[in-house]
């Protein structure tokens, strides 16, 4: 179990700064149901307040300020939750938020090998954001994240940046993203470039994302798709290519590594929302949200 679990939290991105950087695969670990049901895709979707997280440049078309709170729940019973605010002024959006990482109590050992009590292990950002409409076609935004990382008494600190720039060039409908972050040494920066555009004669509009972090690779993909079709209920699913080769002896579960499903039913100004991702042999994130979105 415990080696399970330490798998895992390497797999996430956690406890970063102690690991070389070739071996810190995540970036953003998110709480958000839309995040994980589009299989960790959707950098260039505007009409979900989260993905503020991954490129600070989108900005929904028309609202006063929205409100999300999201749990995940991860295999070896790791704990994620967020809330996530943003308030609109004129062309200007601000946005701030929490996300907290919860790894688990772990059995402390002393110098001989002896049980000596548990210890607790997490990580939490801190989250605040800027985003400016330029016009109907551009969009600019930075954000500014502040990680605290903890290992029974032992504290890390560290902040990344995140640059974001959107085009639109048509009517409102295909969106072109760039997001570059800037992580401290000795991870690596990450560029994220991402289209959306919705489907002609089907009411879905899909997402590419491609992130490089010092190797261009075929597992840098995600492919995810939102499909609205007027009704309160929409639905998301995605494939995340860097987990297809994900092995961990688990014969048939490890194929289906990487997809995810979602959903989001709309009541009023209130929006539910669930997602299931598969980490295959090692278990599926379930996240769960609520999000108030208020119109202008």
């Amino acid at each position: 179990m415990m080696r399970k679990i330490l798998i895992f939290i390497l797999l996430l991105g956690g406890l970063g700064r102690s690991l070389p950087a070739q071996v810190m695969p995540e970036a953003d670990i998110l709480a958000s149901p839309v995040y994980w049901g589009i299989a960790r895709s959707g950098g260039a979707l505007k009409d979900l307040p989260d993905q503020v997280w991954i490129n600070p440049s989108l900005i929904p078309e028309s609202f006063a300020f929205s409100l999300s709170a999201n749990l995940a729940l991860m295999p070896a019973d790791i704990r994620v939750s967020q809330l996530t605010g943003r308030y609109k002024v004129q062309k200007h959006v601000f946005s701030g938020g929490i996300n907290h990482e919860n790894y688990g109590d772990f059995e402390r050992l002393d110098s001989e090998g002896y049980s000596d009590g548990d210890f607790n292990a997490g990580r939490t950002q801190y989250f605040s954001a800027w985003s400016y409409r330029l016009s109907s076609k551009l969009q600019v935004g930075a954000s500014f994240r502040y990680l605290t990382e903890n290992i029974a008494s032992s504290r890390e600190n560290f902040s990344v940046f995140t640059y974001g720039l959107t085009i639109i060039p048509v009517a409102d409908k295909t969106r072109m993203s760039v997001a570059y972050t800037d992580y401290p040494e000795p991870m690596e920066d990450e560029i994220r470039a991402s289209l959306s555009h919705p489907l002609l004669y089907l009411p879905l509009t899909m997402n590419l994302d491609y992130r490089y972090r010092g190797e261009h690779d075929i597992e840098n993909l995600t492919l995810g798709g939102y499909f609205q079709s007027g009704s309160p209920l929409e639905f998301l699913a995605g494939l995340d290519f860097r987990r297809r080769g994900l092995q961990s002896n688990s014969l048939g579960q490890d194929y289906i590594a990487g997809l995810a499903l979602g959903g989001r039913y709309r009541y009023d100004k209130v929006t539910l929302q669930l997602s299931f991702f598969s980490y295959g042999g090692l278990g599926t994130i379930s996240t769960f949200g609520v999000n108030y979105y208020h119109g202008s």
